[in-house]
Order: C-alpha cells, then structure tokens, then sequence
C-alpha cells in the first residue's frame, strides 16, 4: 500500500499528475532540502569539501546496495552520456571487432559505437533492429560472432518501454568472449535490478529520472573481472591509488602529502575512470533521493503496484482506441502510444496541470511507484475528450 506520506514529500503532486518520469522525475523534499543546505553551508563557510565526497562515498554505497554489487565495484560520473564514453573508449578491444547495438537504444550509446567506428578503434557496427518495439533474441543470435567486442544494449527502451533480456544477451555475448555494457537509465529506480543476476559487465544509469535527483550525476558498476580490460586514454588527479579520496577511506588527512607525479599507478578499483572532481552537489542531491528510493523501496513496489498502474494505463489506452507502440506482452513501467500530432496532446494536458512527454510520433507516459490509480484515471478522462477534438 503506498503511503500518503510518500506524496506529502513531493511537492509538485499538490497541484500536477506527475506522469514524466521517463523525462525527469520530481525532487521529493529531502532531496531539494539537501541541496539548499549545501548551498547555505558554502555560503556561509566555504565550500562544503568533506560533505561533498562523503556524499560520493555514501552514492556508492547506496547504489551497490540497490542493483546488488560491492561497492568498491562502483564507479561516479558527472552524466551518463560522460560516463559511457568514457568506460566504452577506456576498454582494450580489437581495431578489427565489431560492436553490436540495438535500435531501439537511447541515440547516446549509438553515437558513441559510431564515432569509434569512424575513429578505427574498431572495424564495424552492427544494429539489432526492431519493428515492433522489441527485439527477439535471435536476432542478437545472428549479430554476435566470435569478432563481437562490446555488446551495447539499453536495460529497458526509451521509446518503447520493453524490457530487455539482459541475462540472455549476456550469455550470447559472453559465449562469444564479448562484454556487454547496459545503459539502465530507465530501469534503476523503478524496477527491481540485480545486475549479478544479470550477468551484465557494466551497468550504468544517471540521477535525475527514476532515481529523482537533480542533473550532473551518474553511477556505473563495473564488474571486477574486467577491470584488467579498462585502460583510460587519459587520466587526473583522482583515478590514481593515492588520490585524496582513497585517502579519505584509509582515514588519513586527503592534503597531508603532496601526490606522486613521478609514476602512474593507478587505482584498483573502477575509480580509475574519476578523473577530477565531480560535481559535489549532484551527488549530495543524488545521496538522498538514493535513500528515498530505498526507505521507499520504490524498485520492490514495482510488481505490485507500479506496473499494474503501467498494465491498467495500457488496456485504457487500448480501449480508447489508441494504438500501443510499447509491447503489451513485455512492458516496463513507460507506456507509449502513436499519434499523429503528440505535441499537441501534451499541450492541452499541461493545461489541466498534467505532464506527460512528446516523442517522435509518440505520446509517453510514465508512472513511478508514488504514482496512484486516482493519476492514471484523471489522465484517462481529460486524455478521451483531447483525441477526440483532435
């Protein structure tokens, strides 16, 4: 049962049905009052310096403990975008390999294979295409070979809302000595994720949708086993094994000594790939809204509740006559539908104070687990009167 206290803590539920969290989701109150005390504190001290990487440090903990990883397997950027640009061009792979994407990923992960194609870091990519808003295995069956080096697939599409196989692309890249690296953004948070369990090599997702904090921080797990395959093209004063905040962890004073310069060595953990100082106060933001969505325990809601208010929004949509672009037989919590004219549709639901998102040749909505049938039906009914006039 979903408590009313939940709602109490998002301020924008007073006077919006908030059904954009595919977008951006809203800032529940211990997150905005985090950030307002970082800001106060700087303010009238100084930078918080210590609160700022303490928060990083807690972030990762937070993090391993939803999708089930050590924390020392953790990793923080300053976006996703970042992030995976920064970990796909850090990996050792073959100038002759292929990588193989789907079509149905968040354009990001695509243009990145591309533009290492274009730079020879390797010889080809390979799009697993859909039609229907899904793709079947085999597909991926007949795309990775032998040649295969990275496999690059979103855990849950943007567009459709389909869950993808990861466990199963996992072992088919894998069988083949590939690694396969998930862009999560639209599955940590909302859906219940183990990415043990899924056998994934990297996992990666950033704060300000489903985990609903604030922009300029994303989380990555990288898997132990590979870190022997990460070699970054540069590094910085914090990827080192002595950086300040390794320090920081032995307990020692981060500025007692000055860094060594004279050799690279660098750290032991996926935070080789933290070049330079985050932005501290995405990851204070994102410190809290990780434990509202733990206290919470927004991703274990999912099967109960979240995704029965998808199942239900889907069979309104479909008995309006609406035409699903998302797969009904395999659904996250974002449901799409096709019309000719989206933007005009949100137009006139923002006018009853009810946000969902335009996307090419769609209408997308989705719900988080502070979402209630009351939402879903309040948008069914102004949602009839709109498709009608147009």
């Amino acid at each position: 049962m979903l408590s009313l206290d939940v709602r109490s803590k998002i301020s924008i539920l007073v006077d919006y049905v908030y059904l954009d969290n595919a977008s951006s989701g809203p800032l529940p109150s211990p997150v905005v009052n985090s950030v307002s005390r970082f800001i106060r504190l700087w303010e009238s001290r100084g930078e918080p310096w210590d609160e700022g990487l303490d928060s990083i440090l807690n972030v990762r903990v937070l993090f391993s403990r939803l999708v089930n990883v050590s924390s020392d397997e953790v990793v923080c950027f300053p976006g996703v975008t970042y992030g995976l640009g920064y970990i796909i061009s850090s990996l050792e792979v073959k100038r002759d390999s292929n990588i193989v994407v789907s079509s149905l990923n968040f354009p990001t992960s695509i243009i990145i294979a591309r533009s290492m194609a274009s730079r020879g870091l390797v010889r080809e990519v390979r799009v697993a295409t859909s039609t229907n808003g899904d793709i079947d295995l085999s597909v991926y069956e007949k795309l990775i070979d032998d040649n295969t080096s990275i496999v690059l697939v979103d855990h849950v599409g943007w567009l459709s809302g389909h869950v993808t196989d990861l466990r199963e692309i996992a072992r088919i890249a894998h069988s083949h000595g590939a690694i396969i690296v998930s862009d999560a953004f639209h599955s940590i948070g909302v859906l219940p994720v183990d990415a043990k369990s899924l056998d994934v090599d990297i996992l990666i997702t950033g704060s300000y949708k489903w985990l609903m904090s604030i922009h300029g921080a994303a989380v990555a797990y990288i898997r132990r086993e590979i870190l022997q395959s990460i070699n970054p093209a540069f590094s910085g004063w914090l990827s080192v094994e002595d950086s300040v905040i390794q320090r920081k962890i032995r307990g020692e004073y981060e500025f007692s000594r000055p860094i060594d310069t004279s050799k690279l060595e660098l750290s032991r953990d996926p935070t080789r790939l933290e070049p330079g100082t985050l932005p501290l106060i995405s990851f204070v933001a994102l410190e809290e809204a990780l434990r509202f969505i733990i206290e919470n325990d927004a991703p274990g809601k999912y099967s109960n509740h979240t995704w029965r208010l998808a199942e239900y929004l889907a069979e309104e949509l479909e008995n309006m006559g609406l035409q699903l672009y998302t797969p009904r037989e395999n659904h996250s919590a974002i449901i799409t539908f096709k019309h000719k004219n989206p933007e005009s549709i949100v137009r006139e639901l923002e006018k009853y104070k009810i946000r969902v998102a335009a996307r090419p040749s769609l209408v997308r909505v989705s719900p988080h687990f502070y979402n209630n049938k009351d939402d879903i039906d309040k948008l069914i009914e102004k949602l009839a009167g709109i498709v009608r006039r147009l």
